[in-house]
C-alpha cells in the first residue's frame, strides 16, 4: 500500500450562498482510479480525497500495488471519507458511489456514503447550466477548459492511460510510472475542487433544493432532500445521524418524524393560498421575521414561497433550513 498526504496553498471554494449551505459541514472532493468500468471484473487501485485544510486543501491518496491489496485500500479509502458530510463527486452518482460500493460487498465490507451527502457536479453542469448547449460534452476536462482551468491541470494521461500505466507499474515498479498515476488523480480532485466556482454562475439555491443540502445542529445531522411544494404545504424528507431514537413532533405549527431504524425523516410545514401566490406565516411558526425580511417576497410577516409557476427557493431553503435546525435542536442537540 502506497499512501501519499499532500496540502497545497491554494483556497477552496467559497462564497456567500455556498457558506450558507455547506459552511458549517465537513466538505471533501473524491475520486477513484480503477482497473475498469465494471466492478465485478475490474478493481480499485486508487482513492483520492481532497478537504479543505488549515494551509490550503490537502490531498490523501491511498494506491494499491495489487489486488491482494484492495481490502486495505477499501477499509482505508472508506474510513476517511466517512469524515466528510458533504462529498463532491464528477459523475460520482453513475460510476464512483456505485463501483465503491460493489466492491464493499464483494469485498463483505460495509457499505460507504450512507452517512454523508454525495453531489455529483455533472448532474449539476447538466442539469442546472446551460452549458450542455454549449459544449461538445460535457467530460470533466471539457469544462475545465471552458472555464479556463487548463492552465492548472500538469497531468497528461486520460482514465484509459492509467489503466495501462498501472499494469506496466506492476509489471516493472517504476517511480516515474507511480508519479504519473497519482498526478492524474491528484490534479482530477484539485480541478474539480477548482469547478466547484461554477456555482457562482448558476441559482445555487434552486441547485441546493434539487441536489440537497446539509443542516447541522450541534452534534446533530440532517440532510434535506426530496423538497416538495403545493398549495397546502411544503414537504421535505431526508435522513440524519446522531439521534438515536424515533422522534415526532406535534406540538408545533409544523409536523415533523424521525425514525432511527431508516435514520429518516419527514417534516411537514403548512402553507396559505391566495391568488397563486403560496404563503407562510413566518410569525405562526415561530421564525424570526428578521431573517427573511431582506427577501423580497417578504411582507407583513408573510414569505412567497411559490408565485405561480415560480417557486422562491432562496427563502424556501431558508426556511426550510431553520424548521429542520429548530427539529434537531428538539432532541437536545
Amino acid at each position: 500500500m502506497h499512501f501519499v498526504d499532500t496540502v497545497y496553498e491554494e483556497p477552496f471554494y467559497s462564497s456567500e450562498i455556498f457558506d450558507f449551505y455547506f459552511g458549517d459541514a465537513r466538505l471533501g472532493v473524491f475520486d477513484i482510479e480503477t482497473t475498469g468500468l465494471g466492478a465485478n471484473s475490474a478493481k480499485i487501485v486508487l482513492g483520492g480525497l481532497l478537504t479543505p485544510c488549515a494551509g490550503g486543501v490537502r490531498v490523501r491518496q491511498f494506491f494499491s500495488e495489487g489486488s491482494h491489496e484492495e481490502v486495505d485500500l477499501l477499509t482505508l479509502y472508506t474510513d476517511a471519507i466517512g469524515g466528510a458530510d458533504v462529498l463532491f463527486s464528477y459523475n460520482g452518482d453513475r460510476f464512483d458511489v456505485p463501483f465503491v460500493n460493489a466492491r464493499l460487498e464483494r469485498r463483505h465490507l460495509a457499505p460507504a456514503f450512507d452517512a454523508c451527502l454525495n453531489i455529483d457536479m455533472y448532474r449539476v453542469v447538466r442539469g442546472h447550466s446551460m452549458l450542455s448547449g454549449m459544449l461538445p460534452n460535457l467530460k470533466q476536462k471539457t469544462v475545465e477548459d471552458y472555464l479556463g482551468l487548463w492552465r492548472e491541470r500538469k497531468d497528461d494521461i486520460s482514465g484509459a492511460d492509467s489503466v495501462r500505466l498501472y499494469y506496466e507499474y506492476t509489471a516493472n515498479g517504476s517511480p516515474e510510472l507511480l508519479r504519473r498515476i497519482l498526478l492524474h488523480n491528484s490534479d482530477d480532485l484539485r480541478q474539480l475542487a477548482r469547478i466547484l466556482r461554477l456555482f457562482a454562475k448558476l441559482d445555487m439555491h434552486e441547485v441546493a433544493a434539487h441536489t440537497g443540502f446539509p443542516v447541522k445542529c450541534g452534534e446533530s445531522l440532517a440532510f434535506v432532500n426530496g423538497i416538495k411544494i403545493d398549495r397546502h404545504a411544503v414537504e421535505f424528507s431526508g435522513r440524519y445521524k446522531a439521534l438515536p431514537f424515533d422522534y415526532v413532533i406535534f406540538d408545533e405549527p409544523w409536523q415533523a418524524s424521525f425514525q432511527n431504524e431508516t435514520e429518516s425523516f419527514s417534516i411537514r410545514i403548512p402553507c396559505l393560498y391566495e391568488k397563486g401566490v403560496v404563503f407562510a406565516d413566518i410569525a405562526e411558526l415561530g421564525a424570526d421575521d428578521g431573517e427573511f425580511a431582506a427577501y423580497p417576497a417578504y411582507g407583513s410577516g408573510y414569505l412567497a414561497l411559490r408565485q405561480g409557476n415560480e417557486i422562491n427557493y432562496g427563502p424556501m431553503n431558508r426556511l426550510i433550513k431553520r424548521i429542520t435546525r429548530t427539529a434537531l435542536a428538539r432532541f437536545g442537540a
